[in-house]
C-alpha cells in the first residue's frame, strides 16, 4: 500500500482528479471531506481520488446527515 501525504495547508495547490456536480458520499467511500473554497467541498476518497464537488461543505454534509439518517 502506498501512502501519500496531504499537506492540508496546500489544498488549494494539490493536483485534483475532477470536478464533480454531485458525489455521493457515505462511510465507506469517503475518507475526508472539508471546504474547499466558498462553493465548493473537497472529497478524499477512499479509492485515493482527490474530488471537487460543486456544492457548499454545508449542504453536503446535509445530504449525508438525511442519507444516512442522522439527526441532531
Amino acid at each position: 500500500m502506498v501512502r501519500k501525504i496531504i499537506d492540508m495547508s496546500m489544498l488549494d495547490k494539490l493536483k485534483i482528479d475532477g470536478e464533480v456536480a454531485n458525489y455521493l458520499v457515505q462511510w465507506d467511500n469517503t475518507l475526508l471531506l472539508t471546504a474547499y473554497d466558498q462553493n465548493r467541498t473537497f472529497v478524499l476518497t477512499a479509492d485515493g481520488e482527490q474530488l471537487l464537488i460543486r456544492d457548499r461543505l454545508k449542504d453536503v454534509l446535509s445530504r449525508f446527515a438525511q442519507t444516512n439518517l442522522i439527526y441532531p
